[in-house]
């Protein structure tokens, strides 16, 4: 066990018996069992809000929804079990229902969506009171009695239970895919992950924790209000998660806890409700941006910094991949063409990358490359003409399917600023076919970056590295796992002569190892150098295509530049 488990062991142990030590006034065993199971509905919430930046302003739906559907079931003569078991089903299976509308919503919009269904359960709760006991609320009733020290236990129990499943479901590839999918979805897509199912897989999953957590104090108090699953609830148990700590393991439990001890102090909760919540907001933006959570991870890091350092992972020899054993056209476009109502940003364009080859696509700005890049790796449909990769039409294969085969850098780098420099090499190896482990998966990455020179960054996070390096890691993470085809996007804007010698340099050792190369450059003298052949455009039409010496004496290709070639 590492230091820092068994610091969070102690804390966790003094955590449990602190009720019953009267060291903190107000901290009772009634108020604990309550927070622990509203922190463990809150798990849910963290999950989707904390971890995978989907802004949900109707979580506590969830919280209520269970809790109703077994009271219903109760009183329809169903056995307590079943019907726990049945209303905790029911509930998943509404989220995973709603999830497949939700999680298709971008940004406010999904958020606006969420909040619609609280609205609505709130709503139906009071509509039917026959069924839910409308305003008054539903009467929920345990077949047997629990005492004050029993309720505790089981909080205790679920909560430590809740915390481990959730330690150890979100970790590893799954993590780094949940926030390379906040961070930026579209680079989520092209290395490979299949954003909306990996979104609804997270909103279904954080229905799980809600609802158990919203059952346990459903039954814990007696009584389920309408309220419960409403906007106000869900926009409280919001607050608690950010002071807390969002996306953080233990946020929920800290600002649970901080916030009941907070109006158990105060005597009377309902009237400082809003001074608290606006106080906690207020102190976290300023002070703690990362919660209480993060606030204490940061003084613990600085506390373990020498005994990590001392057991930081050795790097990897760089021994550059085996060379691909295939040959022939890798990647063929025929008369592509893309219309955006009548400006035609692609028209009849055909060309063809063999392995081994590096084909660069140049033209001035607004001649349709980018555009052309797009139709190629899936994220724009071509209006007319195919594009086939190893011989297979690409034509309704969605971008995430083309990652296995195609791998994309972008002008400006689109690497996760909340993961490492290898946790964003490993993300692709993620979502690659085939089986590999977290360690095979991480030597792999080590290798792959010292092959690239960048074997010393590897664990720094991308916010402590520089802006130049960005696109020799991303090249990096667009070549590991040996995907056939290599799209990179202007992979030498802003680089020195120095950088620009390391990047020709890493440039021949993947052609050298069987890659089909396309780039899009504006630097001609850095094309003239690593090109096997030049495609040039203007306008959304080739105007040449040919070596680089032919391109370079072309009339055309130099009116088209307006002398930048003379």
């Amino acid at each position: 066990m590492t230091p820092r488990h068994l610091i969070i062991a102690a804390a966790c142990a003094v955590a449990v018996v602190l009720p019953y030590l009267g060291i903190l006034p107000g901290w009772t065993p009634a108020i604990a069992t309550v927070s622990a199971f509203m922190a463990l509905s809150l798990i849910g919430l963290n999950l989707v809000f904390g971890v995978t930046g989907m802004l949900a302003f109707g979580q506590a739906a969830f919280v209520a929804l269970p809790g109703y559907f077994s009271g219903m079931l109760q009183n329809a003569g169903v056995p307590f079990f079943a019907a726990v078991a049945v209303g905790l089903a029911g509930s998943v299976l509404v989220a995973r229902i709603m999830a497949a509308i939700f999680v298709r919503l971008p940004g406010i919009y999904f958020a606006i969506g969420t909040l619609g269904f609280a609205f609505v359960v709130e709503g139906l709760a009071r509509a039917f009171p026959s069924l839910t006991g409308g305003a008054s609320g539903l009467i929920l009733e345990m077949p047997f009695a629990l005492t004050r020290n029993g309720w505790y236990a089981v909080a205790v129990v679920a909560l430590a239970l809740a915390l481990a499943s959730y330690a150890w479901l979100v970790r590893g590839a799954f993590l780094r895919t949940l926030k390379i999918v906040r961070h930026d979805e579209l680079a989520a897509s092209v290395i490979g992950i299949d954003v909306v199912r990996v979104k609804s897989r997270a909103f279904t999953i954080a229905s799980i924790y809600s609802g158990a957590g919203g059952l346990l104090l459903a039954y814990h108090v007696g009584v389920l209000a309408p309220e419960s699953g409403g906007v106000n609830t869900s926009l409280e148990a919001l607050a608690m998660v950010i002071i807390g700590g969002a996306g953080t393991i233990f946020g929920p439990l800290l600002g649970t806890a901080v916030v009941q001890w907070l109006f158990a102090v105060s005597g009377e909760a309902e009237r400082f409700e809003l001074l608290v919540y606006g106080l906690g907001f207020l102190l976290v933006v300023l002070y703690l941006p990362t919660g209480l959570a993060g606030g204490l991870g940061r003084i613990g890091a600085r506390f373990l910094a020498p005994v990590r350092a001392a057991q930081a992972p050795a790097s990897a020899d760089g021994a550059p991949p085996a060379r691909m054993d295939a040959s022939g056209i890798c990647l063929n476009v025929k008369g592509a063409s893309k219309a955006f109502g009548g400006l035609r940003a692609v028209d009849d364009i055909s060309f063809d990358v063999k392995f081994g080859q590096i084909v660069a696509l140049i033209g001035p700005n607004g001649a349709g490359k980018s555009t052309l890049f797009n139709i190629v790796s899936g994220i724009e449909p071509p209006t007319a003409g195919a594009v086939s990769l190893l011989e297979r039409d690409m034509a309704g294969v969605a971008v995430h399917e083309r990652s296995k085969d195609i791998g994309r850098s972008f002008q400006v780098p689109r690497l996760a600023s909340n993961l490492s420099v290898i946790e964003n090499v490993m993300s692709r190896l993620d979502s690659l076919p085939g089986k590999m482990t977290e360690r095979e998966k991480e030597a792999a990455a080590r290798a792959h970056l010292s092959a690239f020179g960048l074997g010393e960054l590897a664990d720094l996070p991308m916010s402590q590295i520089g802006i130049g390096q960005h696109k020799l890691i991303e090249l990096a993470r667009a070549s590991i796992g040996a995907p056939s085809l290599l799209l990179l996007d202007e992979p030498a804007v802003g680089f020195t002569p120095a950088e620009i010698e390391r990047l020709v340099a890493l440039l021949e050792m993947l052609r050298a190892q069987g890659r089909a190369i396309l780039v899009v450059e504006h630097n001609v003298d850095f094309v003239a150098r690593v090109a096997d052949e030049i495609v040039v455009m203007e306008s959304g039409r080739m105007i040449a295509r040919d070596k680089p010496a032919e391109i370079m004496t072309n009339e055309a290709v130099r009116r088209a530049y307006l002398g930048a070639l003379a």
